[in-house]
């Protein structure tokens, strides 16, 4: 014969109801996947329909789309400047990722250390962070600014005197590919 207590638990673990937490596993994903889709996959997409395709303006008219083909593709991989395309990418994307990758992983060692008792953690870690927060439009427009013919850096230069007359950082190409690298390290 059972026994009031064993009765009272069995009918307790009939009773109690089996909570399935699998779908908060996607339920937690979906954010992902919906900003994944809008910011990334449909942008992805539009741009491999729209290369086969030309537009150009003649005057404010817009002419097009109209259909090529491969022929956008074949344009470009007959044209001899693609070697200095991928050259000029390369360059900017070895000497603007090794720096950010080494001085980063220095960083990331040096905040975390707990022997060096640095002060200020929290507003040293909001500054280096602050370059990502804004957008790289507004970036390159800061630069702009900065870096122009008549900018601070070229009055503080002057002012200073290291030079005579204003460093035009913008009209060459060394001073161009060193600001975007400067930029893309920052950001």
């Amino acid at each position: 014969m059972k026994t009031p207590a064993k009765v009272s638990s069995g009918i307790a673990r009939k009773k109690q109801k089996h909570i399935n937490y699998s779908k908060w596993g996607y339920v937690f994903l979906l954010p992902f996947f919906i900003t994944f889709i809008i910011f990334q996959l449909i942008p992805l997409i539009s741009t491999i329909y729209y290369s086969f395709f030309k537009y150009f303006r003649s005057g404010l008219k817009i002419i097009g789309p109209i259909f090529v083909g491969f022929d956008n593709y074949k344009s470009l991989f007959h044209s001899p400047d693609l070697f200095n395309y991928m050259g000029n990418t390369m360059l900017l994307w070895i000497v603007g990722f090794i720096p950010q990758i080494l001085i980063s992983l220095l960083l990331a060692a040096w905040f975390t250390n707990t022997r060096l008792r640095l002060r200020g953690l929290r507003f040293f870690k909001t500054v280096i962070y602050m370059p990502n927060l804004i957008m790289a439009s507004a970036f390159a427009m800061l630069f702009f600014a900065l870096f122009s013919d008549n900018g601070p850096v070229n009055g503080s230069l002057i002012a200073m005197g290291l030079i005579h007359q204003p460093v035009r950082f913008l009209s060459t190409v060394s001073g161009t590919r060193g600001l975007i690298i400067f930029m893309n390290f920052l950001m």
